[in-house]
């Protein structure tokens, strides 16, 4: 389906983002990725990738962006945990929209073949359950990352509103809390779990983590996560929501811990309860992407971590 296809991916210098560019090279796609606040990855350097760089906040820019494709993955986002959105919301959710707007125009009037809008766990709201796809509007977003949230969620209603009014071939993915190689190296940026994993390597101690520790995360690797995509693009572009879960979920203590017996070191670990925890569970069930696009996640948590670790340590002078 990729072979010789115009394919442009949003976000194609973040972590899913060039796992997915990586991929779609793999499959013969002629790539092009947009360059806005993160540096190129090396691997994704010099291998035939047509980069722009700009912000897709402004129409022109999204309309040169999107000019001559057949596919359209929509990955960037303003993003960055709990201690971004919590204390920036306006910046967070403001820019989200106006983004997200233009893209999708963009890919409209361009008359593109296909479109992914990559969501996230987010729009959820705080329940015990295991999450099907449907729970997610069932109630509001936890207050703490709410900005976000609301993003993402108008973010889908505008997806599927273009599939309804123009017929537009539109995909929907939320994938679980991701990790991998190439997050970010700012704590204050990276995914929770590249956050911990930045504090190990500077031997943090106490270790502080916010909260209580006690909320509970699903993690999917990034190129599993990339793979998902992959397969959602081709085979459920039906602008229908669809969650891409590994399974594998543990509370954000434990993760801690396993990240600090990893480093091999033994410090005080402290919690911040001034700080948000987030939502007590977030968990998605996988059965709707199993049925419908064959997905199941195929890397373990401790290989992906194992990875994500290796690749810390070879890009942080702490390693």
């Amino acid at each position: 389906m990729y072979t010789g296809k115009k394919v442009l991916v949003t976000g194609g210098t973040g972590m899913i983002g060039s796992h997915l560019v990586e991929q779609l090279l793999e499959r013969g796609a002629k790539v092009r990725s947009i360059v806005h606040q993160r540096k190129i990855p090396d691997e994704i350097k010099n291998k035939g990738v047509e980069f722009l760089e700009g912000d897709l906040g402004d129409s022109e820019f999204s309309d040169r962006a999107v000019k001559g494709m057949d596919f359209v993955f929509h990955l960037a986002a303003f993003t960055g945990g709990l201690g971004r959105t919590s204390i920036h919301p306006a910046s967070t959710l403001t820019p989200n929209l106006i983004m997200d707007g233009n893209v999708l125009e963009s890919a409209r009037k361009e008359n593109i073949d296909r479109f992914l809008y990559a969501s996230c766990t987010c729009v959820y709201p705080n329940m015990e359950k295991d999450l099907t796809e449907d729970d997610a509007w069932t109630g509001n977003p936890p207050a703490v990352h709410a900005s976000y949230s609301w993003s993402k969620r108008m973010g889908e209603m505008q997806s599927i509103a273009y599939h309804k009014e123009y017929g537009m071939k539109v995909a929907i993915v939320r994938p679980s809390n991701s990790y991998g190689p190439r997050d970010s190296l700012d704590p204050q940026t990276a995914h929770a779990l590249g956050a911990l994993i930045i504090k190990a390597l500077q031997k943090m101690n106490p270790f502080v983590i916010w909260g209580d520790g006690k909320p509970v995360r699903e993690y999917i690797y990034a190129g599993d996560a990339a793979e998902g995509m992959l397969a959602v693009m081709e085979k459920y572009c039906v602008g229908d929501p669809i969650n891409l879960a590994s399974g594998e979920y543990l509370s954000i203590e434990e993760l801690a811990r396993k990240i600090i017996s990893l480093c091999n070191y033994k410090p005080e670990i402290a919690f911040d309860k001034t700080k948000p925890s987030g939502q007590l569970r977030r968990v998605l069930l996988n059965n709707k992407s199993e049925n419908k696009i064959g997905f199941k996640a195929r890397t373990s948590m401790e290989e992906g971590l194992a990875k994500t670790l290796k690749w810390y340590q070879t890009n942080t002078q702490s390693g």
